[in-house]
């Protein structure tokens, strides 16, 4: 297994309540079989002075056992389906106890002033904020966008709004659409926007500026939500690994109808040069 695969499987283990240490144990019992704390410790790279430490944690979560008579001692893992199923039902029992306790916490505070605009950079705070807008929408969410792979990650947002009856629509081309496949039990939505070299090509006509390159702005890379006419976020994905993703959150009715007028002027506008060309 590559190191790179490797540090996916420990990076997911992790997110469901194991530390660095448990998780690289646990890996290397599943992929050895029954072993002794000396193998584990070689094959995962946790220094010998924790690796008995880190195994009786496992064993306390109940997800690994000694195996009696054995000398050295032998260590077996869980079947991986028990093991992590476990695991998984203590993460959502104690969000759960958390999400009371915080909430009670949050209700205490009171109502504080909120901003008019702020910008967030990374992809789990843009994550987050989109989250928490779709979540708290009391009518609808409309989106647009050429490259909608974000809202992948948003489906428990989108099940929370739609069944509270928020109406939720997605606006994008048509591979746009095959980038969120299942997300139709969530959201309307409608092809509505041409391919990213058209794009492109029109919005240097729209603009009037020949020099506009995708280096500079590149459309197909944006994604922007309309909350209920009163909220806006527009997400912008960076073409490559070197940059991290940012937003701009925008909480005024003026503005967030000014911005969606222009999408859908531009949107309107794109498609009719397109129309004319084809004619």
């Amino acid at each position: 297994m590559s190191p790179l695969a490797q540090n996916t499987i420990v990076d997911d283990l992790t997110s469901i309540g194991l530390t660095k240490n448990e998780a690289k144990a646990y890996h290397s019992l599943v992929k050895l079989g029954r072993s002794t704390a000396r193998t584990i410790a070689e094959d995962s790279g946790i220094p010998r002075s924790k690796v008995y430490e880190t195994l009786e944690l496992l064993e306390k979560r109940g997800i690994i056992k000694k195996t009696p008579g054995t000398d050295p001692t032998e260590f077996d893992p869980a079947p991986v389906d028990a093991a992590l199923d476990h695991l998984e039902e203590k993460v959502t029992s104690s969000a759960a106890s958390a999400r009371k306790i915080l909430k009670g916490l949050q209700a205490l505070r009171g109502t504080e002033a909120k901003e008019f605009a702020w910008a967030v950079q990374g992809m789990e705070q843009v994550i987050m904020g989109m989250r928490t807008a779709i979540e708290n929408a009391k009518e609808y969410v409309h989106i647009a966008s050429a490259s909608p792979v974000l809202l992948s990650h948003l489906r428990g947002a989108f099940s929370t709004a739609k069944n509270r009856g928020v109406d939720i629509e997605l606006i994008t081309t048509t591979p746009g659409a095959k980038a969120v496949a299942g997300l139709d039990r969530y959201l309307t939505i409608r092809i509505a926007m041409p391919s990213k070299d058209l794009l492109m090509e029109s919005f240097r006509e729209v603009f009037q500026t020949p020099m506009l390159s995708s280096e500079e702005w590149e459309p197909t890379r944006m994604l922007i939500l309309n909350i209920d006419g009163s909220e806006s976020i527009g997400v912008f994905l960076p073409g490559d690994d070197t940059t991290q993703p940012w937003s701009l959150q925008i909480r005024s009715r003026l503005v967030v109808f000014i911005q969606w007028q222009v999408v859908k002027t531009v949107i309107a506008t794109v498609e009719t040069i397109i129309q004319n060309k084809m004619l």
